[in-house]
């Protein structure tokens, strides 16, 4: 029974993350009023930092409504590249902005032809 304790303390220590950098807190700041509102802001020694702020707002009823969040992101790549995300999350979704990020293809012709054509097959874009 000893030995498969002392295996298995063996094995836990092996598993362990070996010579993990410590990374240095350079900045952060929280603030919160007593509407929900808040900002939030943080810079790493490695080159990561992110800020945000949020702003409640309030429902047409008790504990409804919604948050509109607009904050910024950016991380030291494993390429050296320092990658940087602009972003806005509301009732309409997440919404990233960055330059290295894909963009939508723009809307084929045989699309809008198909549109003017059949306008039946979009009934569910005009309700």
């Amino acid at each position: 029974m000893k030995l498969i304790v002392l295996f298995a303390f063996v094995a836990v220590a092996a598993a362990a993350p070996q010579n993990q950098p410590l990374v240095k807190i350079l900045s952060q700041s929280f603030d919160q009023d007593d509407q929900g509102s808040y900002q939030y802001a943080y810079e790493l020694d490695n080159g990561q930092r992110a800020d945000e702020a949020g702003q409640s707002i309030p429902g047409p009823e008790p504990e409804t409504g919604s948050i509109d969040v607009q904050g910024s992101y950016a991380f030291l790549a494993d390429d050296g590249n320092t990658y940087s995300v602009s972003y806005r999350a509301n009732e309409g979704g997440y919404q990233p902005e960055a330059d290295f990020l894909p963009v939508a293809p723009a809307q084929i012709p045989e699309y809008a032809q198909l549109r003017q054509e059949h306008p039946e097959l979009f009934w569910a874009e005009t309700q």
